[in-house]
């Protein structure tokens, strides 16, 4: 694409000037077609300064999600080798789904602008306004069903991580996929097997994760918040997103050597509610128990008066007894 071969010169100098003459004579293309190209990527988000007599200078890349840069950003082996930007989606975990079936590698990975249908886990809707990142990764990772099921857990890790390393936020992680600051939502997680998983062994992990934008694009019954009204200012997307893709590579790759432990305990630090009574909703059951923690196979540990007891994530939802949102 000519656009980005543009990029990738202004790139090469970032201190300089390009002229027209020399990117016309790189890229074999009418000067013209080059001014028309540079109008595009300003309208994209790319603070380009152009001078009549020296040429083209890139400034700034955009905050925006952008392909080109996202692929810059990128310090991984295998997830987001390869990757689809759309504008807006339905579902980034159904379209992945859909190109997992089609044959989408590992580390494939889906991001909208923003989805008209997004959903959580127990079919919940999520909003999902622009200025977000909604992304999905196609994983056909070496592990059993039973460590597959811990990925979820790997994702917020992940997350948690790339926040701290480059805002140092303390986000928590409210068992089992969402995350937390200061009693509010921030993000979540969705993990989907793609067809029977002994024949297919395919999982679509989604991310959602309210960034640049204002509280005020979700709805008021939502006990959420967003990192632009956390930090003030609008952050990198593309930077964010790159972060968490190599967080991610990290804990599957603990996965696959057999290192929970190490992931467990990671999760443990970063969680929030450990050692607090909470309530736990199971149908129409409510038990009551002091979290303790999450079992070899990621299942939330409570004591009870009864004893200990291990819960799934598919089957209960999770409250504190406080009547916070941890």
């Amino acid at each position: 694409m000519v656009r980005h071969d543009i990029l990738y010169l202004l790139a090469e100098h970032p201190e300089d000037y390009v002229s027209g003459e020399k990117i016309s004579q790189h890229l074999k293309v009418t000067r013209s077609a080059i001014w028309k190209q540079i109008k595009i990527l300003k309208e994209e988000g790319f603070e380009i300064e152009a001078q009549t007599k020296n040429g083209y200078r890139l400034l700034k890349t955009p905050n925006s999600l952008n392909e080109w840069v996202l692929k810059q950003a990128l310090t991984t082996t295998s997830l987001g080798c390869t990757m689809e930007l759309v504008d807006v989606l339905s579902s980034t975990n159904d379209h992945a789904k859909g190109q997992a079936r089609l044959g989408a590698v590992h580390g494939h990975v889906v991001l909208a602008n923003s989805q008209s249908s997004g959903r959580g886990r127990l079919q919940r809707q999520w909003e999902s306004p622009r200025g977000g990142i909604w992304m999905s990764v196609v994983l056909r990772p070496n592990l059993s069903l039973a460590d597959a099921s811990k990925i979820t857990l790997a994702a917020s890790v992940a997350i948690v991580d790339a926040l701290r390393e480059l805002f140092q936020l303390r986000i928590g992680i409210k068992w089992p996929n969402d995350l937390i600051y200061q009693g509010k939502k921030f993000a979540g997680i969705l993990g989907e097997v793609v067809g029977e998983w002994n024949a297919v062994q395919t999982l679509i992990v989604g991310l959602g994760l309210n960034a640049n934008f204002p509280r005020e694009k979700l709805s008021d019954s939502l006990s959420a918040i967003t990192l632009q009204e956390i930090l003030g200012y609008e952050v990198d997307l593309n930077r964010l997103t790159a972060g968490i893709l190599k967080n991610m590579e990290i804990e599957l790759k603990l996965l696959e050597n057999k290192a929970f432990e190490e992931l467990r305990l990671k999760w443990s630090e970063r969680a929030v509610g450990l050692g607090e009574e909470i309530i736990i909703l199971r149908g129409e059951q409510v038990l009551q128990g002091v979290f303790k923690g999450i079992s070899i196979d990621g299942a939330l540990l409570l004591e009870t008066e009864d004893g200990e007891k291990s819960f799934s994530a598919g089957e209960i939802q999770l409250r504190s007894k406080k009547s916070s949102y941890f």
